[in-house]
């Protein structure tokens, strides 16, 4: 009997995909969420994404900090991804070096993709990454100097760069 219940009152109740806003989760197939979420990212251009990093500017740097108060760089680059295109990132920079399509060259990037560092003093791997503003600049939380941006081309991030994923559409 009480399991028929449990059943009964569960049954309506359909997992919604993380990607989707509550409002899109009602009716709206996933297909054109889909469409509808690559023409956002069209749409949001490098201003959006400098005012949005704009407000990450100066907020001090916390290892695993994932609020104003305290970020590291993966909590950076989420805060930023999810305010700017409305895509939700994993947690650390090594399973966000997973995703999308690898852009090898710093020339080949472009404004939202996500730009790794391998620094030695983290071990092994991806250990640091920022989002890439363009002109060769990108915005990252620094371990000294909390959010900030920086040149690629800097001779500490030039010898440590790793390579760019361009997560976005395009």
């Amino acid at each position: 009997m009480c399991l028929a219940l449990a059943v009964v009152s569960c049954g309506g109740i359909a997992p919604a995909p993380r990607y989707a806003s509550p409002e899109k989760r009602a009716g709206q197939s996933v297909v054109a969420d889909l469409k509808e979420r690559k023409r956002a990212f069209r749409q949001a251009d490098r201003s959006k994404l400098r005012a949005v990093i704009d407000t990450y500017l100066g907020v001090p740097y916390q290892w695993g900090g994932t609020t104003r108060a305290g970020m590291d760089c993966s909590a950076l680059a989420r805060a930023v991804y999810r305010e700017t295109y409305g895509i939700e990132l994993p947690r650390t920079s090594r399973e966000m070096y997973k995703l999308g399509r690898p852009i090898r060259q710093p020339a080949s990037l472009k404004a939202g993709d996500l730009v790794f560092f391998k620094i030695a003093t983290s071990g092994n791997g991806i250990s640091h990454v920022g989002v890439y503003l363009g002109d060769g600049r990108f915005a990252h939380a620094s371990s000294s100097r909390g959010g900030v941006i920086d040149d690629l081309s800097a001779s500490y991030f030039e010898t440590r760069y790793a390579g760019g994923r361009r997560i976005l559409p395009r």
